[in-house]
């Protein structure tokens, strides 16, 4: 009997273990099916960028209203799964990033106050209209067409669930560079029908037939330098995927001792070129002026970014940048028909009244610089102050410049927050790539498309384009994406802090 006991006392420990261990086990299935499910949000949104830049970029309420609706409904299916999959175990990945969701959410929920009927409340100071507008013409609300300010807002929201949920599949480097690869391929499709269109079906155009920039290739788009915007987000994922998997091709042949040629690693890399070929042929066939110097610059941050990170010469670095740029002059503008080069020579020229635009547009802002005229109530606000001499022009529904429009609409404190924001993710992804985290081609193409967008915006209005958008904050989220964390990695990665700081 005394035996018996102590048989049954040494196993007693047994118990613990054998359920930690079936506990280790679920939690490793839920992982492996909480990946599965990341993997298939991923395709989703990047199928949405492809597909919303078909009809006319999405750039009707009707279009952004559905993806907004779309996105809520993947947004809780996703985080309801995530859930039930990683049980509490689960952190989501946003919070890693602290402010950034709060401040954010400023931009929508502002666009909301200026939309509701609170002017009457408010100083004079803070709703300056011109003087001959009577009182009985005067909105009751800070937006001056507030119903627009008001659907705004829902998109603005539907911009940030879209980035919430890249930054919470993007935790892999193999799944972002999975998610990149298939974008790139999906934007090459569009240029491809781009071009098709233009040259073969007599500049057909998916819309209807086309009234505006006829001979010139717009795709799916309405607007030609918001299709080069595109194609030039297409391009540098292609630059970013090439340079990395031949730096990844040099150095295998390195180890193998000899070079192999057309191998399956170098017809891919060839294919990539060709398709960073077509990608800068359909921009310059846009005849953007704009559009070609923005992805051209873009490129180049995309270039020196990688070229850095591989640890490569700056000197030659400079140089093999110098003869890209000079391949590109001596080559594809002449194939195109040198349209760029010929509007590029009458840029001055040109440019009075878009001048005489953004010096208008300026004066707006001075005279409510902290409340702004409303959210996506730009149009009707610049009718009020519109002046000699573009009173003879037609109907100026944008300001061609989208920092100003920013200003305009919601002030400069809280027009300022996107480029504020823009700002803070540069600062995160150049750190990510100085530290070797996540996929260098991934942060490298995060950083060419916020140059090739902080450039063109300059000048356009690209980036107020609900397709152009989504594509922007699906490179940049993935670039920012930080690894996954659970909630137990998180709470030992505060004690270290903690235990590091008291030490």
């Amino acid at each position: 009997m005394v035996k018996i006991n102590r048989t049954l006392r040494a196993q007693a420990p047994a118990a613990p273990v054998s359920e930690n261990l079936v506990s280790r086990k679920r939690r490793s299935a839920g992982s492996r099916r909480a990946g599965r499910l990341k993997t298939f949000t991923g395709r989703l949104l990047v199928l949405m960028v492809f597909i919303s830049a078909i009809p006319v970029a999405s750039n009707r309420p009707a279009w952004w209203l559905i993806w907004t609706f779309l996105l809520g409904l993947c947004a809780m299916a996703y985080l309801t799964k995530a859930r039930l999959l990683l049980a509490r175990d689960h952190a989501f990945q946003i919070s890693r990033y602290g402010a950034l969701l709060p401040i954010a959410l400023l931009v929508p929920a502002y666009a909301v106050l200026q939309s509701l009927p609170i002017a009457g409340y408010l100083p004079e100071a803070l709703q300056a209209l011109p003087s001959l507008l009577g009182a009985d013409m005067r909105p009751a609300s800070l937006s001056v067409m507030p119903d627009a300010s008001f659907l705004g807002a829902i998109r603005a929201l539907g911009y940030l669930v879209f980035l919430v949920l890249v930054i919470e599949i993007g935790t892999q480097p193999e799944r972002s560079q999975t998610l990149v690869l298939l974008l790139m391929i999906g934007i090459l499709l569009h240029a491809i029908f781009a071009l098709i269109s233009l040259r073969l079906l007599n500049d057909y155009a998916l819309w209807g037939e086309k009234t505006v920039y006829l001979g010139v290739l717009t795709g799916t788009f309405v607007n030609r330098n918001s299709i080069a915007t595109f194609l030039g987000f297409g391009l540098i994922l292609a630059l970013a995927i090439a340079l990395a998997r031949g730096q990844r091709s040099t150095a295998a042949e390195k180890d193998r001792g000899h070079a192999a040629f057309l191998t399956p690693e170098r017809l891919e890399i060839i294919g990539l070129w060709m398709a960073i070929l077509l990608f800068a042929f359909a921009i310059l066939l846009t005849q953007s002026r704009m559009g070609a110097a923005a992805t051209a610059f873009g490129a180049l941050v995309t270039f020196f970014a990688l070229r850095l990170h591989f640890q490569a010469s700056l000197v030659k670095t400079l140089l093999q940048g110098a003869l890209a740029l000079v391949a590109v002059l001596i080559v594809l503008i002449p194939v195109s028909g040198g349209d760029v080069a010929e509007r590029a020579l009458f840029t001055l020229v040109e440019s009075s009244v878009r001048l005489e635009l953004y010096r208008q547009t300026w004066g707006m802002i001075l005279e409510r610089p902290f409340t702004g005229y409303g959210y996506d109530a730009f149009a009707p606000a610049f009718e009020l102050y519109r002046d000699e001499p573009l009173v003879t022009q037609s109907y100026a529904d944008l300001a061609h410049n989208t920092y100003l429009t920013l200003w305009v609409e919601q002030g400069f404190v809280i027009g300022s927050i996107p480029m504020v924001l823009t700002l803070w993710a540069v600062a995160i992804i150049i750190r990510r790539l100085k530290d070797g985290q996540g996929d260098a081609a991934v942060n490298a193409a995060g950083l060419g498309v916020i140059a090739l967008g902080a450039m063109h915006s300059l000048a356009d209005f690209s980036l107020e384009i609900p397709a152009n958008v989504y594509c922007f904050l699906l490179i940049v989220g993935l670039a920012l994406s930080p690894p996954r964390q659970t909630l137990s990695s998180a709470s030992s990665t505060d004690a270290t802090r903690v235990a590091g700081g008291s030490t």
